[in-house]
């Protein structure tokens, strides 16, 4: 289980489809976006063949920042690809992320990685930390099962 709160990101590296994006360049960040989606497709595959529940849960706040626009292009090409991503929209008032909503993933009962963006309003991975905490895996299992309760499929949110 993957969660994503920040209402917007800044790749380390320079990504060729966000700067077509960004540049009003729809087209060619879908062409982008669609050829760096294919290098996921092994993992797609796997997670189907082995069953394994896996599910992208996107914390949504209205109205949408130009960053997300972008996401949800991406979005829309993954799902076609066979990922299960679900939306949760969130009140716009909440400062996302904060103490209880914040990027991880969880691998399963024994691991999670948790991502570590800094402070700016802008998401910019500064590092990361992996643990094995059965408290802290409770804490986010419940978090992540708690927003799946009010999450809705990618394609409901799109219509």
């Amino acid at each position: 289980m993957k969660l994503e709160c920040w209402q917007a990101y800044r790749e380390r590296e320079a990504s060729e489809s966000q700067a077509a994006y960004e540049r009003g360049d729809i087209e060619a960040a879908r062409k982008l976006l669609h050829h760096e989606a294919q290098a996921d497709r092994p993992l797609y595959e796997d997670v189907k063949k082995r069953e394994i529940e896996y599910a992208r849960v996107r914390l949504i706040q209205e109205p949408l920042t130009a960053y997300l626009g972008y996401e949800l292009l991406s979005y829309r090409i993954r799902a076609d690809m066979g990922e299960n991503i679900e939306v949760v929209v969130c009140d716009p008032a909440l400062h996302l992320p904060d103490e209880r909503r914040f990027d991880f993933l969880l691998f399963d009962r024994h691991t999670a990685l948790i991502h570590d963006y800094g402070s700016s309003e802008v998401g910019l991975q500064t590092g990361g930390w992996v643990t094995h905490d059965p408290k802290v895996i409770a804490a986010l299992e419940k978090t992540i099962g708690t927003l799946r309760q009010k999450a809705i499929p990618l394609r409901d949110y799109l219509v």
